[in-house]
């Protein structure tokens, strides 16, 4: 997949990096496996399941188990350190920041990269950037590619999923 590497109009210098601190960045599993790669970590260090995000504001395919008699719905996240996100220096400068996931370099921006959300935590004033539609672009390809893998993960498996487990299927799918 072409890497996205957008102009820097929309610096986050000067930001206090509210939307590092409290928001989750829910990923597709090509972003995940982008960001294992970028960051030279192990996927448990900076990557986790969480079954805390609400499916209707995401359009991503969640990865499903069966607890007890209960289907539930798990996403892949980045991890927070305490309030932080794994990345966020103290400098409040993101140390992936040309690595971003897609959300991130959309954010305060829809994920279609039109129009400004209308709750944006982000202080800054920005604007719209001519490479926002790529971007966009780029995270519908990955969803689809994430939404195929998934839906073969959840045929395989029922239980609640575990990273290592997650991440030996992805080699032995190849998708690594």
């Amino acid at each position: 997949m072409e890497k996205i590497s957008p102009k820097i109009i929309n610096s986050c210098k000067g930001c206090t990096a509210r939307c590092c601190r409290v928001l989750s960045v829910v990923l597709t599993v090509p972003e995940a496996m982008r960001l294992v790669r970028a960051s030279g970590k192990k996927p448990q260090e900076i990557l986790e399941f969480s079954s805390g995000v609400n499916y209707r504001h995401t359009p991503h395919y969640p990865v499903l188990a069966l607890e007890g008699n209960q289907l539930r719905d798990y996403f892949l996240v980045m991890r927070h350190s305490g309030e932080d996100c794994v990345f966020l220096g103290k400098d409040c400068a993101c140390a992936l920041y040309k690595d971003r996931p897609f959300v991130c370099q959309l954010y305060p921006f829809d994920l279609d990269g039109a129009e400004m959300k209308k709750r944006a935590l982000c202080p800054v004033k920005f604007a719209k950037e001519a490479e926002m539609p790529k971007v966009a672009e780029a995270l519908r390809a990955d969803l689809i590619r994430h939404g195929e893998i998934v839906r073969k993960w959840n045929v395989l498996h029922k239980e609640k999923p575990q990273l290592e487990a997650f991440f030996g299927f992805l080699e032995n799918e190849g998708r690594l």
